[in-house]
């Protein structure tokens, strides 16, 4: 992001803990940024009573709406208070992330707060909150999980040190970028992280051991070469950098465990046709597997 000026914060119905609020609030502060809450308020008990009649509905809708505005001024207060910048906006919209996208739309935010929910990928695949805005979101997205922040922490940023097209570059670049202006505004230390993968599995029996050897060393030479080479143009130290074999949502989660990362930040490539709809992608995996905050990039198109 190139400065964090305004940010879409997607709050709770009913729920007095909004993290979602508290973390935004902190970003605001310490970037100068505003902050514009949203809430879809949806209650089934009336969208689904065909027996009233639509001045009733209309009037049932209408409470509800004013009664999460009132809500959301309170729960706000103190930071406007504080001298922080805040609108709101409520919606009736049976579907969460379609209302999300639209806010997004329609608004000129620079980053997406919400707070992050473990998901059964089996039951959600096509109506799950955090999946769909991972997916369609223009903006970076920042799914936080319950807890304090501390003040002294790490950004974890997450690449691909291996990329085989121009798209993956890009994107590399834009994770760091993302990471590194988050690191600054909260002066945490940015760490580098990439995973490669363990040698083939099947081998000429009579070379096998010495060909995996020779696949482990000069794939570790290579990732830990570019990793360096981003890792100079970021300004990142070599003990800020991480190369590990595995699998990439492990290795992610290892990482952050390891340096108790306050921030992941990683890339998620949009796709199209059934590739866009399919599960189990490195970050929606890497979601599930970490317990931090985690920052998502999408991957970005030229008009």
């Amino acid at each position: 992001m190139k400065k964090l000026e305004n940010i879409l914060v997607v709050l709770e119905p009913h729920s007095e803990e909004q993290p979602a609020l508290t973390r935004a609030a902190y970003l605001a502060e310490a970037a100068g940024a505003s902050l514009h809450l949203f809430m879809c308020a949806y209650d089934a008990a009336i969208g689904i009573a065909s027996f009233l009649t639509g001045g009733q509905q209309e009037s049932f809708v209408q409470t509800v709406v004013d009664g999460s505005g009132v809500m959301i001024d309170r729960l706000s207060q103190s930071y406007r208070d504080s001298g922080l910048a805040v609108t709101r906006e409520v919606v009736w919209d049976r579907h969460p992330a379609e209302a999300i996208l639209k806010a997004c739309e329609a608004g000129n935010f620079d980053l997406v707060v919400k707070r992050a929910r473990h998901h059964y990928r089996a039951d959600a695949i096509f109506n799950h909150t955090d999946w769909n805005l991972m997916r369609y979101c223009p903006h970076p997205i920042l799914l936080v999980r319950d807890g304090q922040w501390d003040e002294v922490g790490q950004v974890l940023a997450a690449v691909d040190a291996a990329p085989q097209s121009e798209k993956k570059r890009q994107l590399n670049r834009a994770v760091l970028e993302e990471a590194s202006y988050l690191a600054s505004t909260l002066a945490f230390e940015l760490h580098l992280v990439s995973a490669y993968p363990a040698p083939p599995l099947y081998a000429p029996v009579s070379t096998a051991i010495q060909a995996q050897d020779n696949y482990r060393s000069k794939m570790s030479a290579m990732v830990t070469g570019h990793l360096t080479e981003l890792a100079a143009e970021f300004d990142i130290g070599p003990h800020a950098t991480h190369a590990v074999e595995g699998p990439v949502d492990w290795v992610i989660s290892e990482v952050s465990q390891q340096l108790v990362a306050e921030f992941v930040v990683m890339g998620n490539s949009s796709r199209e046709g059934l590739a866009g709809i399919s599960i189990g992608s490195t970050a929606e995996a890497t979601l599930d597997a970490i317990n931090t905050n985690v920052l998502i990039v999408r991957e970005t198109h030229a008009d």
